[in-house]
C-alpha cells in the first residue's frame, strides 16, 4: 500500500486499484486511470491538493487560508464523478487514436473540391456579418423542437 501525499488517510493499492481514504474504499480504478493527465498535471493528483488540510498553490486571497476540518459529502460526489469521468475518458482514448489515424489518412479537402460542391466564402466585409434567422433569440429560434 502507498500513501499518497502528505495525507497517511489516503493510501492506494497499486494491485488492487483500491483508494483507501479514511473509512471509505473507491475502485477498482485501472492505473491509466491514475496516471491521467492534462497539460502534464495529475488530474486526481491535482483534486487531492486542492482539498487538503495545507492546499499548495498561489494564496491570491485571505479565503485561500479558510480550510474545513471535516470531508463533505460534495467531495464523495466530486470523486465518484471524476473517477467516472477520467474512466470513461481513458475508455475511448483508442477509438479516438483510430479515428485520429482515420482522419489523417483521409485525402485533404482542397478549396477547388469545396468550391465544386457548393462551398461559397465571403468576398466583402458585407458578407462576413453573421445573418440570423427572423426569429433569433427567441424561445423557438434557439431551442428549436423543445
Amino acid at each position: 500500500m502507498e500513501t499518497c501525499g502528505r495525507n497517511p488517510s489516503r493510501s492506494v493499492e497499486r494491485s488492487s486499484g483500491k483508494l483507501h481514504l479514511g473509512s471509505g474504499i473507491w475502485g477498482p480504478v485501472e492505473p491509466e486511470v491514475w496516471a491521467y493527465q492534462v497539460g502534464s498535471r495529475s488530474v486526481i493528483k491535482s483534486w487531492f491538493d486542492y482539498r487538503k488540510k495545507e492546499p499548495g498553490g498561489r494564496k491570491s486571497s485571505p479565503l485561500d487560508g479558510e480550510h474545513l476540518d471535516a470531508w463533505p459529502l460534495d467531495w464523495t460526489r466530486e470523486l465518484n464523478d471524476l473517477l467516472t469521468v477520467l474512466t470513461r475518458l481513458v475508455e475511448l482514448q483508442k477509438s479516438q487514436v483510430d479515428l485520429l489515424d482515420e482522419i489523417m489518412d483521409a485525402p485533404v479537402a482542397t478549396k477547388a473540391y469545396m468550391r465544386r460542391i457548393g462551398v461559397v466564402w465571403p468576398s466583402s466585409a458585407k458578407d462576413r456579418k453573421p445573418r440570423y434567422p427572423k426569429d433569433f433569440g427567441s424561445k423557438e429560434g434557439i431551442l428549436p423542437g423543445f
